[in-house]
C-alpha cells in the first residue's frame, strides 16, 4: 500500500470514528485498514488513534496530520472523478447525520423513506446532536450533516434554513376536558410534561410566564421527547413540542394536536453542512438535495 494509500485511510478512519466506517467508505476490509493504521503508526511513532466506548478518537497528531492532507486528498479525488455520472440508484455513499432526539423521532422516518425510494444503497449513520460540539465535528469531518435548532457561527460551515416552525401542544384523544382547542386558563392551570432538553423547547414556553401569574405544574420532567408521546397517551397531561413533531407523534401514538392559546416565538431548522466536505461533491450535493426535498416545507402555521 502507497502513501497515499495510508493517508486516505487516516483520512477515512478520522472522519468515520471507526475502522469498520472507513472500511465501508473506502471499499476494502477492515483488516486493511487495521493494517494501515499500524504502518502509519510505525512511520509516525504516534498511536494516531484512541479505542473509545462509542468511537475512536484522533491524538492532535492525527488531527494535524488530517487537516493537512484532507484538502489536497478531496481535490485529487475530485480530479479523478470529475465528470463521473452520479447514480443514486447505484450509489454506495455513506453519510453520517446528527440528529437531536426529537429531530430523530421527526425527521429520521421521510428521509429513510425518501432514501428507499430514491438510493436505495446510500447509507446513513444518524449520531445524537451534540449541540456545543457540532460544528468542530463537522469541520473535522466527523459529521457530514446536522440537522435540527442550529445556526452556524463559522464562516466555513453552510446553512440552509429548512422550516420555520411554531409550537403545538399535544394531549390524548380521550382527554376528559380537553377536545379540539384550548384556551389560555386551561392550558396555564394544565399539568404538564416537559423534557429539559439543550435545544430549549420548553424555556420558550415558562419564558411567557408574567410576573404575578402561577408558574405552570409542571408533573413530570423527561430528559428526553422519545418517552413524552407514551407519557402523555396514557396520563391527562399536556405536552409542548414544535409542530412537525406533534403530527408525528399524533399519527403514531393516536394524539391530538392542539394551537396553543398563547404567542410562543418560532425557530428555524436548520442544515449545517461543512463547505469543503471532503467527498465526491456530486454525492454530496445530492444528498444536500434530498434532505432540503424531503424534509424541508417552507413555513408551518400558524403566524
Amino acid at each position: 500500500m502507497n502513501d497515499l494509500g495510508l493517508l486516505r485511510i487516516l483520512v477515512a478512519v478520522h472522519e468515520c470514528g471507526s475502522t469498520t466506517g472507513a472500511a465501508e467508505r473506502l471499499n476494502v476490509s477492515q483488516p486493511s485498514i487495521s493494517q494501515g493504521l499500524g504502518r502509519l503508526r510505525d512511520i509516525t511513532g504516534d498511536q494516531l488513534f484512541i479505542r473509545g466506548s462509542r468511537s475512536m478518537s484522533p491524538t492532535s497528531l492525527a488531527t494535524q496530520l488530517y487537516l493537512e492532507c484532507r484538502g489536497p486528498l478531496s481535490q485529487l479525488e475530485s480530479t479523478f472523478h470529475d465528470g463521473e455520472p452520479f447514480d443514486p440508484k447505484t450509489a454506495r455513499d455513506r453519510f453520517t447525520i446528527a440528529f437531536s432526539d426529537i429531530g430523530a423521532l421527526t425527521f429520521l422516518p421521510p428521509l429513510v423513506a425518501g432514501l428507499q425510494k430514491h438510493a436505495p444503497g446510500i447509507r446513513v449513520e444518524a449520531t445524537p446532536l451534540e449541540i456545543p460540539e457540532v460544528e468542530s465535528l463537522l469541520k473535522t469531518g466527523r459529521l457530514d450533516f446536522a440537522i435540527g435548532k442550529l445556526e452556524a457561527q463559522d464562516p466555513e460551515l453552510s446553512q440552509i434554513d429548512l422550516i420555520d416552525q411554531h409550537y403545538a401542544a399535544i394531549v390524548r384523544r380521550d382527554h376528559p376536558t380537553i377536545q379540539g382547542e384550548l384556551d389560555e386558563k386551561t392550558f396555564r392551570n394544565a399539568a404538564h410534561a416537559v423534557v429539559s432538553d439543550p435545544a430549549g423547547h420548553w424555556q420558550a414556553v415558562s419564558h411567557v410566564v408574567r410576573v404575578g401569574e402561577p408558574v405552570f405544574d409542571v408533573r413530570l420532567t423527561l430528559a428526553q421527547f422519545n418517552v413524552l408521546p407514551a407519557a402523555i397517551k396514557e396520563s391527562d397531561l399536556i405536552g409542548v413540542v414544535p409542530h412537525r413533531s406533534a403530527v408525528a407523534f399524533s399519527e403514531t401514538w393516536g394524539l391530538q394536536v392542539i394551537d396553543i392559546p398563547i404567542p410562543l416565538p418560532r425557530f428555524t431548522v436548520r442544515l449545517l453542512t461543512h463547505k469543503g466536505a471532503g467527498r465526491r461533491r456530486v454525492a454530496y450535493d445530492w444528498m444536500t438535495a434530498l434532505i432540503k426535498d424531503v424534509l424541508g416545507s417552507g413555513t408551518t402555521s400558524p403566524d
